[in-house]
């Protein structure tokens, strides 16, 4: 019997004019600070993780995307993360406010000074960011 690894949720990079979207998911509504994290969410069961992120970010974001780039898995909390990437092609401004409390576009710099601020949620988003960058320029 063949086993597939399982992750729990599935992230995308989307970048537009070289700034990349973060949002602060309404799941953790309760802290006290907000942290920034790659749009996405869970893999319901038996999804592939391809089909959940773009499932989620057309659930969050109303955004449909088919070329989407694996990134890869990345460890946060006990379990792995699938991390995809893409190019969005406009900047995305609405989205789904039961999902998320907030949506913003960032620069390399930005999210460089939110890492060293301990602001991004996972703490895995400025990495998957960057291997984006390195996959995207070759």
């Amino acid at each position: 019997m063949r086993r597939f690894r399982r992750y729990r949720t599935a992230r995308a990079v989307l970048r537009h004019e070289g700034r990349y979207l973060l949002a602060v998911h309404s799941s953790f509504w309760a802290r006290k600070e907000q942290r920034w994290g790659l749009p996405g969410g869970g893999i319901e069961r038996g999804e592939h993780p391809l089909d959940a992120v773009k499932r989620e970010l057309h659930e969050e974001l109303h955004l449909r995307l088919n070329d989407l780039t694996e990134i890869g898995a990345f460890y946060y909390k006990g379990n792995d993360h699938m991390v995809f990437g893409a190019e969005s092609g406009r900047f995305i401004e609405q989205y789904d406010t039961s999902e998320l409390l907030d949506l913003r576009w960032f620069s390399i710099a930005e999210l460089q000074a939110l890492h060293e601020q301990s602001k991004l949620h996972a703490g895995y988003e400025l990495q998957a960011i960057r291997q984006f960058m390195a996959l995207a320029d070759h």
